[in-house]
């Protein structure tokens, strides 16, 4: 690091050095020596020594300003991540029993409940399905079915809590309206500089591709790749690790839902039969808007005529998953055609990870998707004076949403961050400790509260925000 001189030190080095080859020259403001000969060049040696500061921090991505560390970056093929769009799913429903299947055409138009200014956000399907009089629900009386959407806009703005959905844009004839059932998340910002340069340090280190930060860096470097882990032999979580010795396992947090082209074939044999799916893995999330049709047997109903059996091998999770369809309902002969969604994101990063350029020699590297973990949490806080509860509730929905979302694959959520979470939000006076309710959703899977009172995450997986509940006490 070269020693840096402001203008202040520079002008008093200039005087002493005259002042020693000649002891009475007048330096006082104003005199053309103090003017001429000491300020001006003072000025532009300070200049000189400021840019030379900037160009030393610049060499590191620990103190490179944003622009600089994102030009360092640049040199090495490391780009700063843009904002991607949030995902999740939406129900569909009719309060009349459908005379015929009624078509939800791929792309159709949403938007949530306009705010305070007026505005909205807008969503889209990414799935074809179809609502047949066979999706009467007891619970709601109503006949439903799921598909999933995608943000029209990225960022975390486009994170909404369930319930937000309520527009239908593009009219359907016989569907009364829509909502989501459960908060529609994933949505990130421009990547922070904080992770950024993490990123960049990890490729400066170490950019062999067959080494375990050259995995992590080559992965993490796609958009939607929002975490990895990496295992082999040796490295890594073990309870990641295949025990073939050239096996390089890579988990991604990262959903991108995708329709796969329409399959169809022939039954061959009598049920109970099972069908694998071509593409891998199954988008577990969106798995009540798959659509089943037989030339004979007409609109099959999960649960009824079919279930869905994910693969919970070391290769499920993965292109080469066995995520299946098993059968209890089928005519011998007929022809069976399956709309469904599949995590496109694991097959993409794949086929980038196993390109010429990248793909080290005697490496059996496989993809995996990380399982989401739904955290549900229940709070009752106490309102600072001047708040209301709406805009309270609100803002605390909003904020551990934001908190879930944020979390690495594997960290542990600790009771004392959710809570810090919620007292650090503006109105909040103070919680009830401990928190009503702190567990993972039953919908994927059975994470309680350990003796300490916080989640243990399985190393494969990574939290997203369930049901978030804000109570408000006197």
């Amino acid at each position: 690091m070269p020693i840096i001189k402001d203008f202040k030190r520079i002008v008093n080095d200039l005087k002493n050095f005259l002042y020693s080859v000649r002891p009475n020259v007048d330096t006082s403001p104003g005199t053309y020596t103090r003017d001429v000969v000491i300020d001006a060049p003072a000025n532009e040696l300070s200049a000189f020594y400021t840019e030379l500061y900037r160009a030393s921090l610049a060499q590191s991505p620990e103190t490179a300003t944003a622009g600089d560390v994102e030009s360092l970056g640049k040199n090495f093929q490391v780009f700063r991540k843009g904002a991607t769009p949030s995902s999740g799913i939406v129900t569909f429903y009719a309060f009349a029993e459908p005379s015929s299947s009624i078509t939800i055409p791929r792309g159709t138009q949403l938007a949530t409940k306009a705010s305070v200014d007026g505005s909205a956000r807008m969503f889209v399907t990414t799935q074809a399905t179809v609502l047949a009089a066979t999706h009467f629900r007891v619970t709601s009386g109503r006949y439903e079915i799921n598909v999933p959407v995608r943000a029209s806009i990225a960022g975390t703005s486009s994170n909404v809590g369930a319930g937000s959905l309520s527009a239908i844009i593009t009219p359907i004839s016989g569907i009364d309206g829509v909502y989501n059932p459960a908060p529609i998340v994933n949505g990130t910002d421009l990547e922070s500089l904080t992770i950024f340069r993490s990123r960049l340090k990890s490729v400066i280190t170490g950019n062999n591709a067959g080494t375990f930060s050259g995995y992590y860096q080559t992965v993490t470097r796609i958009l939607e790749v929002l975490d990895a882990k990496i295992a082999s032999i040796g490295t890594g979580e073990a309870e990641l690790r295949r025990p073939d010795p050239s096996a390089v396992d890579i988990y991604i947090r990262g959903i991108v839902s995708a329709q796969a082209p329409t399959e169809s074939f022939i039954v061959k044999q009598s049920t109970p039969f099972d069908y694998y799916l071509n593409k891998q893995p199954l988008d577990i999330d969106s798995v009540d808007s798959i659509v089943v049709t037989g030339s004979v047997s007409g609109t099959l109903v999960l649960n009824t005529d079919f279930t869905v059996v994910q693969d919970k091998s070391a290769l499920g999770g993965t292109i080469r998953g066995s995520d299946k369809l098993r059968f209890t309902t089928g005519v011998l002969e007929e022809q069976i055609s399956i709309i469904y969604s599949y995590n496109s994101l694991v097959e993409s990063v794949q086929a980038y990870m196993q390109a010429d350029s990248r793909k080290v020699l005697g490496a059996d590297l496989l993809i995996n998707g990380a399982f989401p973990r739904k955290i549900n949490v229940e709070c009752t806080v106490r309102l600072l004076s001047g708040y209301t509860a709406v805009t309270v509730i609100n803002s605390v929905t909003t904020n551990l949403q934001t908190a879930l979302n944020a979390y690495q694959i594997g960290e542990e959520v600790q009771q004392s961050d959710i809570i810090a979470v919620i007292t650090g939000t503006s109105g909040v006076d103070d919680v009830t400790i401990p928190l009503d309710l702190f567990e993972e959703d039953t919908t994927t899977g059975t994470i309680t509260q350990d003796t300490t009172g916080n989640l243990i995450i399985p190393v494969n997986s990574y939290v997203i925000p369930g049901n978030i509940t804000v109570n408000v006490r006197v």
